[in-house]
């Protein structure tokens, strides 16, 4: 008998066929992963923004009191059209804010 190993003592090594090394990487998993991320960055921001634009919508429309008496000159109508914008925005932002008082 003589000392060392055979083929019978180990085990067969796996073979590696061409489909296992050229295998791509499965895209969906990284959009998963960005989605997600994407999804929890916008929670976040929106969460320290909510509050700040809920009390701006509540506040713009004393602005249009002034722009509406014709106060001013010229570009009444460029900011008047800018303060609508801003309005508009701050109502889709902050409009899941709770106040405090309503908990």
């Amino acid at each position: 008998m003589t000392v060392g190993s055979s083929s019978g003592d180990s085990p067969p090594l796996p073979h590696r066929s061409d489909t296992d090394r050229l295998r791509p990487t499965d895209p969906s998993r990284y959009l998963d992963t960005l989605a997600f991320t994407v999804r929890g960055v916008w929670t976040v921001t929106l969460a320290g923004v909510r509050p700040f634009a809920f009390w701006a919508a509540v506040m713009l429309p004393l602005l249009y009191l002034p722009l509406l008496y014709g106060v001013g000159t010229g570009q009444d109508t460029a900011l008047f059209l800018e303060l609508v914008a801003w309005h508009v925005a701050s109502i889709v932002l902050g409009h899941g804010h709770t106040p405090f008082w309503s908990r």
